[in-house]
């Protein structure tokens, strides 16, 4: 049976409401030890000195690690097609490069006891500039890879030459042109990140983890300690809420097996409210360029978007989105040249991922957004303007709109130009062209009609 038109039955409801529900914290794991994470407290400086010794005396604490123990490769680029050189190590090695970077791992027998000796860890911090704005990024006056030469992480044009052919503007009787930023979000998961791992006797590894996208951990987990595939298992329970900021792994999740291993014991590790607002992905961040040509009469002709991605300190998948945002620069709109083109830059600042899924973080709702508002209107109840293909404009110049501050009239809508609302969609009539362009272009808005 279809589920379109019939009712579906919530089977999950029950344990949620009745105290059934699973999350990582309710886990049992016996024999488990506390991991916390000691977090850097700036955004930008080379790290001089970590004393540990206050840490590994104070009581329960089992252990104390720094990048100078881990002896895993750093972390590559979340695609071939950025960077190679930006590479982000498991513990901050010598630089930490945003607020909330891990710095040191302290092992404990429980959480109280993890988070005073986390208390106890010096580290002595020669600042460096911060570089929070992508544009001051694209400068490269401060470099946040020195191996690298660049804050660039990855380009894109499309079409591949900037507008083949000669202006791309040609042709248009007016060019409007405005500044958009989609701005840097946080998640806020109602359960923030948390994981635990166990090596099983034969050597397989169990790694429980609030993740959306379990086989994708299990992936990264085989690569990061070559291991078979059938020899990782993992296991997501109840998942708190993600978001797409729970899309795929963290560091912090991922080196668990490693510090398991090194005290032969079972860990787990969770994170504080506080450490989840600086430490769990971003999303968004794009600052975008928009130019919008055409007739004076509404009809769209030309459209171009420029885009600067802040990728923040690490390149994860945030750096790539503005390729999906290509793919819908133009929206639902019939507009005959369009170009694209981005800069995934990194930032002294958290990491963006996906936040709302891949699909609707830094593509489609940037590419919706850029390509709506820069459609311009008098206000939030401006007439549908006329795509390319609408009917030519009659000898009678149509009246201009009317401001959005005009009291809306009790009488019903009806088609045509004037800044009332849409005709119903069972009057399907297209209303004329008209001249919606403004004044200003500080902010702008473009509404059609079916």
């Amino acid at each position: 049976m279809s589920i379109l038109g019939n009712r579906v039955p919530r089977r999950e409801d029950p344990a949620f409401l009745t105290g059934g529900d699973r999350y990582l914290e309710n886990l049992p794991l016996d024999g488990g030890l506390r991991v916390v994470y000691v977090r850097s407290t700036v955004a930008h400086a080379r790290i001089t000195a970590v004393d540990t010794e206050a840490a590994r005396s104070a009581p329960g604490v089992v252990a104390v690690f720094t990048a100078a123990d881990i002896d895993l490769a750093p972390l590559p680029p979340a695609m071939d097609t950025m960077h190679q050189a930006m590479l982000r190590p498991w513990l901050a090695d010598g630089v930490v490069r945003f607020v909330g970077e891990a710095v040191a791992a302290v092992v404990a027998g429980s959480w109280v006891e993890a988070v005073d000796a986390a208390e106890l860890v010096f580290v002595d911090y020669d600042p460096l500039p911060a570089v929070v704005d992508p544009r001051a990024a694209l400068d490269g006056e401060t470099l946040l890879f020195r191996e690298a030469g660049t804050n660039v992480v990855c380009e894109l044009a499309v079409p591949p030459a900037a507008d083949p052919g000669g202006d791309l503007f040609e042709g248009c009787e007016v060019v409007v042109r405005a500044t958009l930023h989609n701005h840097r979000v946080a998640p806020c998961p109602l359960e923030v990140q948390a994981a635990a791992c166990r090596w099983e006797p034969d050597g397989r590894l169990t790694q429980w983890s609030s993740t959306q996208t379990p086989h994708m951990v299990k992936a990264a987990l085989a690569g990061a300690y070559g291991l078979a595939p059938e020899q990782v298992r993992v296991i997501a329970p109840d998942v708190g809420g993600g978001f797409g900021a729970k899309f795929g792994s963290y560091p912090e999740a991922l080196l668990l097996p490693w510090i398991a291993r090194r005290v032969g014991r079972p860990v787990r590790w969770g994170e504080t409210r506080s450490e989840s607002m600086v430490a769990l992905g971003h999303g968004r961040a794009q600052r975008q360029e928009v130019e919008l040509g055409g007739t004076r009469d509404g009809r769209v002709l030309a459209y171009r978007l420029t885009a600067t991605q802040d990728s923040g300190a690490y390149p994860l998948i945030g750096a790539a989105l503005p390729g999906f945002t290509a793919l819908m620069t133009c929206g639902v709109y019939d507009i005959p040249r369009v170009a694209f083109a981005s800069k995934s830059v990194v930032t002294t600042t958290n990491p963006i991922v996906a936040t709302s899924g891949p699909w609707t973080c830094c593509s489609r709702r940037p590419a919706t957004r850029s390509s709506a508002r820069s459609r311009p209107s008098a206000g939030p109840r401006a007439p549908p303007c006329s795509s390319a293909s609408a009917s030519p404009p009659t000898s009678r110049s149509p009246p201009r709109c009317r401001a959005a501050s005009t009291a809306p009239s009790r009488s019903p809508p009806r088609a045509g130009p004037s800044c009332g609302r849409a005709p119903p969609p069972t009057a399907r009539a297209t209303p004329p062209p008209s001249p919606c362009w403004p004044a200003s272009t500080s902010a702008f808005r473009w509404s059609t009609s079916r």
